[in-house]
């Protein structure tokens, strides 16, 4: 069974020093190790070696998340790739519908034809959803998980060849071969010492160090990708839901030949909105670590205070201009589409 360490057992230990340069050392299990910057012999005291061996015995928790957040760290996602599957249903819906308009103004195609081509576009809708969806949710765990090893990365070391220091304290870290976090024996931070050095380099400066620990933090990042899933999914259902009126106006000569079928654009307006918001939330920033601290704060304070802007920020753009104009324009395209097939029926 994994032993913990916690502040209440840990011995007070002063970081390890050389008695030769004063340079700091890194902790090994052994007797004895040499300075590497003066070549000086130096004890290591039993007490150091056995808190080393306590922090190196990760708890399961820690040991998961660290599994978690490699895994997830492996996945490339392109960010082109995340918008392209976002902007696609919404993309398709306005180009179709564009498309068949002109065709029905120049003739190309006539009125009676119209409905039937549109059910293309109607069905083309679900696949492309399901697929924004599946990119986005991809892109909150990858985005999500890169933040939190930014925000847990170790240190870079002072001379190129070192160890990595700890992010909290910058002691030296003793790491294994096979190590992914390594426990800091002297103020206990954990550090992950798998991130690209490029990467730490370039991006570190934007995130700030986290207050939680590994566990919690991949803890909090499941739980907001949960909560982009049910959004995410519900507004698929939504839009296949949404896509039923249009279809069977689509296919039943008696709903595209009334005149009350143009309340069908109502519809239509609702499921221009749901399909932009893909679009929308492409171009959010992704999660950061203060958000998942946000998320663990608002789990262990009072559950009844109000619900934070949405998973990737949605909420706090709700009511922008944009949100209404693009629907809008959708809607009325679809409402010119209809009026064509009406006044060529009657």
């Amino acid at each position: 069974m994994s032993t913990s360490i916690n502040s209440e057992t840990r011995p007070d230990l002063a970081p390890l020093l050389c008695v030769n340069c004063n340079a700091p050392l890194v902790v090994v299990d052994a007797p004895s190790l040499v300075c590497r910057f003066c070549g000086a012999t130096n004890v290591v005291p039993e007490a150091y070696r056995e808190e080393l061996r306590l922090a190196r015995d990760l708890d399961s928790a820690t040991r998961t998340a660290a599994e978690q957040w490699l895994r997830l760290a492996q996945i490339k996602a392109p960010r082109w790739q995340l918008i392209c599957a976002a902007i696609a249903p919404f993309v398709l819906l306005t180009a179709g519908l564009v498309i068949l308009l002109i065709a029905a103004l120049l003739r190309v195609v006539s009125g009676p034809a119209l409905p039937g081509l549109l059910a293309y576009v109607w069905l083309t809708l679900i696949p492309a959803q399901l697929l924004g969806a599946s990119v986005a949710m991809k892109n909150v765990l990858v985005s999500g998980a890169t933040n939190v090893g930014l925000a847990f990365a170790a240190l870079p070391p002072s001379v190129p060849g070192e160890p990595p220091n700890c992010r909290q304290c910058s002691a030296p870290l003793s790491v294994g071969p096979d190590d992914v976090v390594v426990r800091c024996i002297y103020c206990e931070a954990e550090s992950i010492v798998r991130l690209d050095a490029l990467a730490m380099e370039t991006l570190r400066t934007r995130v700030a160090s986290a207050q939680s620990s590994l566990a919690q933090a991949m803890t909090a990042l499941t739980k907001h990708a949960k909560l982009a899933s049910l959004e995410t999914r519900g507004r698929t259902y939504i839009i296949a839901g949404l896509l039923l009126l249009p279809l069977i106006w689509s296919f039943v000569e008696s709903w595209n030949s009334s005149y009350w079928a143009l309340l069908i654009s109502l519809d239509v307006f609702v499921l221009a909105m749901c399909v932009f918001w893909n679009v929308r939330e492409a171009f959010l920033a992704p999660v950061t670590i203060e958000e998942l601290d946000a998320l663990l704060e608002a789990r262990s304070e009072d559950h009844r205070k109000a619900r934070q802007p949405g998973t990737r920020g949605w909420y706090e753009h709700a009511f922008d201009k944009v949100n209404f104009i693009a629907p809008v324009s959708v809607t009325l395209i679809f409402l010119a589409i209809q009026i064509i097939v009406l006044r060529m029926k009657h």
